[in-house]
Parts: structure tokens; C-alpha cells; sequence
């Protein structure tokens, strides 16, 4: 069985969105979950869990080590086109922010850019540099929770490591200056964290997109 998790943080985010990828996995036979928190043991041994959260692949990753835990947008970029017709993106040009918590998730990143390729548009890569490569949004700005160190003390545990507690006011400016590198007109990431830090710190004339935004646009 394959079961989604649709991330609370996602569905307030982006509540029709989230509607929208609930029916589509349902359509195809994913058996759509609940919260993480309350049910991160229903997934039985040989199962496959997809999540859109960082929060949820490590939760649910750390409570099920016996089930296959990875992206939903490895599933989608799975797909063909006839079962997951995309948006031309008419050769935009988008910077690609990845998620300091995705560090080693490679067949996630390569998901990430397949799908985007397949929208057409022209990847812009950050150079690579440490801040970059850290980068979570407010996530390690802010101590974690006792509920998630509860629920996955290992995962959470082994992040809490980089966490430096800032001030609202330090990390707004924290994110300000980050997003002072970006020159194209919009940014993607798949990270709830990092598309508040992105929409926190860019400019006027610039905008950050989740990838799951451009992937179920609505097409007229």
C-alpha cells in the first residue's frame, strides 16, 4: 500500500492545492493519510509513504524504518505524461533552492529539476555555498519542539545540532540578506520552512513558488 501524507503546514499553506494532490493520488490508488503525529505507525512493514513535508519524512521515516519513505514529487516525476499532464513554463527562468534537512536526498533533488525540466524551464543552480546549502527557512533559527523531539528525537535530534535561536527581527534580516543572491524573477523550493524564509527575506519584484505550485497549477 502507498499512503501520502499532505502535511498540515501544507494544507493551511495551500489548502485548495492540497486538495487538488489528494484527489489526484487518490485517483491513483494512494491511500491518503492524516497528520503525521497521529499516524505515523499505520504504514505495515514492505508499505511506501510519500511526503511533501521535511517534518513528515522525518517523522514518519523514523517511526517506520520498515517502510519506504521518500518524496511525492519522486512518485510524480515517475509518471508519464499522458498520467500527469504538466504546465509550459515557456523557458523561465527559476532558481532552485534546496533544503538543508534534503542533504542526501539525491533522488529527491534529481526529482525536483526532472519535473522542472519537463515544465521547460531554464534551471537556474545556486553556486553551492555553505549558507546555501543551509539554508531551512526560520527552521534553524527557532528551538524545536518538545512534540517533534518526542516523536522523532533521532532525526530532530541530530538537526537540533545547527540550530542558533534568533529574534523575529535577526531573522527577518538573517533572510533579507540570504535573498539578496536570487536575480531571477521567482524562486522554487519543496520546503514548507523555506518557502516562508524565502517569502520573508525577497525583495519587491520577486517571489518564491512551491514546487507542488507550478506541478497542479490550474490549466485553463
Amino acid at each position: 500500500m502507498i499512503y501520502y501524507y499532505p502535511s498540515c503546514k501544507f494544507t493551511a499553506a495551500h489548502p485548495e492545492l492540497s486538495e487538488r494532490m489528494k484527489a489526484f493520488l487518490s485517483a491513483r490508488g494512494v491511500r491518503v493519510a492524516d497528520c503525521c503525529r497521529k499516524t505515523h505507525g499505520l504504514p505495515e512493514s514492505g508499505d511506501t509513504a510519500l511526503t511533501v513535508c521535511q517534518a513528515c519524512n522525518m517523522i514518519v521515516g523514523e517511526n517506520r524504518p520498515d517502510c519506504e519513505v521518500f518524496s511525492v514529487f519522486e512518485y510524480l516525476d515517475a509518471l508519464s505524461p499522458e498520467e500527469l499532464p504538466l504546465p509550459d513554463l515557456g523557458g523561465e527562468s527559476i532558481t532552485v533552492q534546496d533544503c538543508y534537512r534534503q542533504q542526501g536526498h539525491e533522488k529527491e533533488k534529481a526529482a525536483v529539476r526532472s519535473l522542472l525540466r519537463k515544465m521547460n524551464v531554464d534551471i537556474v543552480e545556486l553556486p553551492g555555498l555553505p549558507e546555501e546549502k543551509m539554508f531551512d527557512g526560520g527552521f534553524l533559527y527557532a528551538p524545536i519542539s518538545e512534540a517533534n523531539m518526542k516523536l522523532a528525537p533521532k532525526a530532530f535530534g541530530r538537526a537540533s545540532l545547527d540550530i542558533t535561536p534568533l529574534s523575529p527581527a535577526e531573522r527577518t534580516a538573517r533572510m533579507k540578506e540570504y535573498c539578496r543572491r536570487f536575480k531571477t524573477r521567482r524562486v522554487v523550493c519543496f520546503c514548507n520552512s523555506c518557502l516562508a524564509g524565502l517569502t520573508e527575506g525577497l525583495p519587491e519584484g520577486k517571489s518564491a513558488v512551491h514546487l507542488a505550485e507550478l506541478v497542479f497549477a490550474e490549466q485553463n
